[in-house]
């Protein structure tokens, strides 16, 4: 298994690609991962991938072309997380096939899903940072929060 989970927006190359392309995910629309983000599964098939694409395809060296991206299949799918109609979720050690290109021609770069610092980051950070992840200068605003105080009158 990878690391990490794939989710819409991920970075991904393919090697006849000329720029790295972001991954969209339009099979489903109920798995979440990282908040907001739709988790990508191995039934993202078809041009899965946001325009332009991997912008040129150098399949055929000589004739370069508009990229469109055609997924047929995804290998190294994370097969014990089912999401919807029999698609696994995909994970940084996922490639794709291009109908265009070869067999997992195209690789994860990013899987889309951005750390977020929890609480325990920002009370070892230093002073100096701190002040960067708050401009007004209230750094109890970093350790205090709304909903602590109605939790604890309880």
């Amino acid at each position: 298994m990878g690391n990490e989970f794939i989710v819409d927006g991920a970075i991904c190359m393919c090697k006849f690609g000329t720029t790295p392309g972001r991954l969209k995910v339009p099979e489903q629309q109920f798995a979440f991962m990282n908040g907001d983000k739709l988790s990508a599964t191995t039934m993202s098939l078809g041009n899965a991938f946001y325009p332009p694409g991997f912008t040129i395809c150098r399949v055929s060296p000589l004739s370069p072309k508009p990229c469109t991206p055609a997924v047929v299949q995804w290998t190294n799918g994370y097969e014990k997380l089912e999401i919807g109609n029999g698609g696994y979720a995909l994970t940084d050690k996922s490639k794709a096939t291009c109908a265009s290109g070869c067999p997992d021609c195209i690789e994860i770069m990013m899987t889309g899903q951005i750390q977020l610092p929890g609480v325990g980051q920002l009370l070892s950070a230093s002073a100096a940072f701190q002040n960067e992840l708050d401009p007004l200068g209230e750094s109890v605003a970093l350790t205090e929060h709304q909903i602590d105080s109605l939790l604890d009158t309880k």
